[in-house]
């Protein structure tokens, strides 16, 4: 095999293939580049720096406009394919693909942000406060509310606007926050018609509020899906076992296994006690000084847990590799039903399902390649997902640990032992990327957040598993889930005594520059770091060289080596061996 080819091959094994990794930071780069570009030529800058909208409607009436774009970058992808097809080599190929997927994903930014401009609802929105009566349908279950004025909110797609006796058609998302017993009406799936104040969102990341006041004219027109209603029926039982907990575990405990926090939830019956609501800020606030908020939301570590799961159950009852593969499949789409929705829950469900489909066709999963094309998939099928920190933490942790646990794994494995360093090496890769973006959203530094990791590692799968279980029982079998569930709160537990003690004091947060420059900071020191310990390696590797003129490895010795021959003589001392006792 040729030079050339052995290196292809080398790159089709596991996770070393880095082919994608350009196009899709390409894509991301054109997204994001593409909102910011379309907010500033629809936006007028102000003497005192706010953004004022200065077109009251779109000012291309028609599509032709947007059609003529869209064309003329088709016209320039297909010359670059084609001079890439005529140069025929590997970074003309390369170069092609990321300018490609620019244009690909810059038409996606365009049309999605040309079609919410020009929505019914956009545009009523921009011409003032108004009250307004929409219809809409939840696209997520309703959480406590970020404003004081009300107690609930809840994300959801409207369907239609009423405007001078007629309804228009919409498709724009909004957050509707409302008041009162409305809030227990809530569940996702349904349909609803509500009248509230429609304005522009003044902060989050959809683009509309919808303001529902206490005795506006609301009604459900449309029951949820079966699986939908189901799950919500699942939530609240779960929820009603989770409150005979303690303090700890009623907060924790679902925010551990749904992805939210138990003061958080509001779908309750009207007579649940609610949580202390000093003590669940308090704990809130150690826990993201500790480093560990992140453990509160639904990541890839859920449904890493259940298909290892399924596949192991399979391959104990001799389950043909397809058939596992649709179980698979199932069991994490039923996984992320039964959550909240999220950005990572999304990004993590679509690499379960590529990693199925390879276990179907019989390929080893690659996980690099597959969270590529799922940043592709997403940026074209949903464009606002690139302003979104929620996916930008979440695939820039999972591309670190890719990238950089085996590495750091074994340097770290040659001074402590190696489930020590695997755990080290785990966060400190998921923190490498996520770190900038972190920046972004508060200029300030967990300093203890790998010693917080990693004394709550050993218990996160267990209270993870534990109550995932209580979930899928409680509706059935109330008091099983309540045993699982306190199991569950004694994992939490630890969290919260690790969370209070690395979160509480002054030395937990370092503060940092903000903005992009602090984050540009941030990604220099990483560098630096990430140099000085491959010159480490180097060197470590240099010392564990073995001479080509003698056979056998380089003799070396470690305080690991020699502690190991103190311990095996000092008991060969203590308890001398059968032999010599003459028995």
């Amino acid at each position: 095999m040729s030079g050339g080819c052995a290196d292809w091959a080398l790159r089709e094994q596991g996770s070393r293939d880095w082919r994608m990794l350009p196009v899709a930071l390409t894509a991301w780069a054109a997204s994001l580049a593409t909102h910011y570009g379309f907010a500033w030529m629809v936006s007028d800058m102000t003497g005192d720096g706010s953004v004022t909208p200065v077109l009251r409607a779109w000012p291309i009436p028609s599509a032709h406009p947007i059609l003529l774009i869209g064309m003329t970058i088709t016209v320039l992808l297909l010359a670059v394919l084609v001079v890439a097809a005529v140069l025929k080599r590997r970074w003309a190929v390369m170069l092609a693909a990321c300018v490609a997927m620019a244009l690909v994903a810059s038409i996606a930014s365009i049309t999605a942000n040309a079609l919410l401009w020009i929505d019914p609802a956009t545009v009523q929105a921009r011409q003032g406060k108004a009250v307004s009566t929409v219809t809409l349908m939840l696209s997520a279950p309703a959480v406590a509310a970020d404003q004081r004025d009300y107690d609930c909110q809840a994300d959801a797609r409207l369907t239609g606007l009423q405007h001078d006796g007629e309804t228009l058609r919409s498709a724009a998302l909004a957050r509707i926050y409302a008041s009162g017993e409305e809030c227990t009406q809530l569940v996702n799936g349904g349909g609803y018609r509500m009248t509230g104040v429609l304005q522009q969102a003044e902060y989050g990341k959809l683009p509309l509020w919808l303001l529902v006041e206490e005795g506006n004219e609301s009604a459900r027109i449309r029951a949820a899906p079966v699986p939908l209603a189901v799950v919500h029926h699942m939530q609240q039982t779960f929820f009603a076992v989770t409150e005979q907990l303690p303090d700890q575990g009623r907060v924790l405990v679902p925010g551990l296994t749904l992805g939210v926090l138990g003061q958080d939830y509001v779908g309750g019956a009207a007579d649940m006690n609610p949580v202390n609501d000093t003590y669940a800020q308090r704990l809130e606030d150690c826990f993201r000084r500790s480093g560990i908020m992140h453990l509160m939301a639904v990541s890839g570590g859920h449904f890493a847990l259940l298909s290892e799961l399924v596949r192991r159950a399979c391959a104990w009852l001799l389950i043909d590799r397809r058939i596992t593969a649709v179980a698979m499949a199932m069991a994490l789409v039923g996984l992320a039903t039964a959550m909240f929705p999220s950005d990572s829950v999304m990004r993590a469900l679509i690499m379960g399902l590529m990693s199925a489909a390879c276990l179907m066709l019989g390929r080893r999963a690659q996980a690099l390649s597959a969270l590529c094309w799922t940043v592709i998939g997403v940026l074209i099928i949903q464009p606002r997902m690139a302003c979104s920190f929620g996916f930008a933490l979440s695939a820039a942790a999972v591309l670190g640990i890719v990238l950089f646990a085996r590495p750091l794994s074994e340097l770290l494995g040659k001074v402590m032992p190696h489930p020590l360093a695997e755990g080290m090496a785990m966060t400190m890769a998921a923190q490498m990327f996520t770190l900038p973006i972190q920046i972004l959203m508060e200029p300030q530094l967990p300093l203890l957040s790998i010693p917080a990791n990693l004394i709550v590692a050993p218990f996160v799968g267990f209270s993870t598993i534990t109550g995932l279980m209580a979930l899928c029982c409680a509706w059935c079998l109330p008091a099983l889930a309540g045993i699982l569930a306190g199991t569950a709160a004694l994992g939490t537990l630890v969290m919260e005594r690790v969370a209070l003690w690395l979160g509480n004091g002054s030395m937990a947060m370092l503060p940092w520059a903000e903005g992009v420059w602090g984050a540009l900071l941030m990604l220099a020191a990483e560098l630096a770091v990430a140099w000085a310990l491959r010159g480490a390696m180097r060197r470590v590797r240099r010392f564990n060289l073995v001479d080509e003129d003698l056979p056998g490895e380089r003799f070396g010795s470690s305080w690991r080596v020699r502690l190991n021959l103190w311990w095996q003589g000092t008991i060969r001392l203590v308890n001398p061996c059968p032999a010599m006792r003459g028995d």
